[in-house]
């Protein structure tokens, strides 16, 4: 283990990070007549600089590094840069005061600024303030901009704007990009980086001039685009994108939805003109087809069994919003889900852990890792009654050897694991805090607040609905939540290897 290189390289992301935290200033710089202007600027300026020291004390010990980035450094860098930037971006939190203060208790404070940090850049969107317009414009962008770093990824980001970790790029790369398989769209790690984000960049930019045509402020048409384009939800309204009352807003996020919930492979293709290749994509094709399959029974479910509330012309608006916000685990709203039917309610928990495609921006377990369990469930079945028939895995072309199988399997299997024993363990560190009454969990708050944050969606159901925040939740069960959408973010491997011992050996 490289300990100089990792500590250079965490060095340089922690610089990135307070560079990009430094832009929420223009905000308070702008909103100066307004009475806690001072204390914004002070708060920010303070938790860049604490940025600039942490960034210059790691580049003073790792000036010497020598050697490449191998895969253990790469997991170190990714792992800890992950955990670092989800600390140091709770600062502005915390120092602005706008969690309170230490009267409320000091590990209160911290335990809400470290949820709302890592919920930002891990895209989960769930959040701990109840009235997210009354907070200062700066701290709303910064919790916005959080997404926006997060969703293709910060690693990513310096790979492709610094250079400089050579050969280890591709270990960088695939160790933070979610899906299965990590592909290279050219032979340069550093080049596809760049690529994906002018990609990005490109499509985040036609949204806001999209809702800017639709009449939205600059400010919120950035904030609700760095929500859509990292599948986040952040807004900076009460009621997320339903308070417009717009049908043409919400067309256009859906579409925007739709794209950051896609494979930016093939966004890259369309760019090339491979036509044929993104139409033949069977993960897309699959992704589109819940999409719609799940908008039609929603629209039905309501219209049946709330006949009384929603016409179908409503029912298909309402519907198709928020399973397509649910499914690229944005989590953006324009209704109570949580008071729909049952059927409903848990179709909608159903898509959380589908989730988008991989390579996109989207959290959840992929939809290509559902296409890829049932092709193996069929081939199990067939070899039930054909036990002498071989037939290879393939994906969109692609054999999957036995390793590629096998490392699936496991996830799928870890990743129940951690949802159940993240549930029980979640009901024990709140409940047995001895909360109020009306604080109790229910199994279902329980089941869906980890659902939620584990595969970075937000909202969940009952007591974490739609209209509902996690403020309520005792400390240790809020660290316990971060902790749950780094793993989900991450894809729990990179996550597990840091509480390895052996990982931390030279050899």
């Amino acid at each position: 283990m490289n300990y100089r290189q990792i500590i250079r390289q965490l060095g340089t992301l922690v610089l990135l990070v307070g560079a990009c935290m430094a832009s929420a200033l223009v905000w308070a710089v702008l909103d100066r007549a307004q009475a806690d202007s001072g204390r914004i600027v002070r708060a920010l300026v303070l938790s860049v600089c604490l940025c600039a020291a942490a960034g210059l004390a790691c580049w003073k010990i790792g000036r010497r590094a020598a050697g490449e980035i191998l895969r253990k450094e790469a997991i170190a860098i990714v792992g800890f840069g992950w955990l670092l930037c989800g600390v140091l971006g709770s600062l502005p939190f915390i120092f602005s005061g706008v969690l309170g203060t230490g009267d409320s208790g000091l590990s209160h404070v911290i335990a809400s600024a470290l949820f709302e940090s890592f919920s930002g850049f891990t895209t989960t969107g769930a959040s701990v303030f109840p009235s997210p317009q009354d907070l200062p414009r700066a701290i709303l962008f910064w919790r916005s901009l959080t997404h926006w770093l997060g969703g293709m990824g910060i690693v990513v980001l310096f790979v492709a704007l610094l250079g400089g970790t050579g050969a280890g790029a591709k270990f960088l790369f695939s160790s933070e990009v979610p899906g299965p398989i990590a592909e290279s769209l050219r032979p340069r790690i550093r080049s596809t980086a760049l690529l994906l984000w002018k990609i990005y960049l490109g499509i985040s930019a036609a949204e806001v001039a999209c809702l800017l045509v639709q009449g939205i402020n600059l400010f919120e048409a950035l904030c609700h685009t760095f929500g859509t384009m990292a599948t986040g939800g952040f807004s900076t309204l009460n009621g997320s994108i339903g308070q417009y009352h717009d049908l043409g807003i919400e067309i256009t996020v859906i579409v925007f939805m739709i794209l950051a919930g896609t494979n930016f492979n093939l966004h890259a293709a369309l760019l090339q003109r491979r036509w044929r290749m993104v139409l033949r994509n069977k993960e897309l094709r699959i992704y589109l087809l819940l999409l719609a399959a799940a908008t039609a029974l929603l629209t039905t479910d309501l219209i049946v069994n709330r006949s009384g509330q929603y016409s179908p012309g409503r029912a298909l608006r309402d519907a198709g919003f928020q399973a397509v916000s649910i499914m690229t685990t944005t989590g953006y709203g324009t209704t109570d889900f949580d008071q729909w039917p049952s059927l409903s309610r848990w179709l909608l928990v159903m898509l959380m852990f589908i989730g988008g495609s991989a390579g996109s921006t989207g959290g959840g377990i992929k939809v290509i890792r559902i296409m890829i369990f049932a092709r193996l469930v069929w081939l199990e079945v067939e070899r039930t009654f054909r036990p002498h028939v071989v037939r290879p895995l393939k994906v969109s072309g692609q054999t999957l050897d036995e390793d590629l199988r096998r490392s699936f399997g496991l996830y799928m299997g870890i990743i129940l694991v951690i949802f159940f024993l993240g549930t029980v363990l979640l009901m024990v560190l709140h409940n047995e805090a001895h909360v109020e009454e009306h604080r109790y969990l229910n199994l279902e708050t329980a089941f869906s607040a980890v659902a939620a944050t584990l595969n970075n969606i937000g909202p969940g159901l009952s007591m974490v609905g739609p209209t509902q925040n996690y403020a309520f939740f005792t400390s240790p069960a809020k660290i316990l939540l971060a902790l749950l959408m780094v793993i989900g973010r991450l894809e729990v491997m990179v996550i597990f290897c840091l509480f390895v011992p052996n990982f931390y050996r030279r050899n």
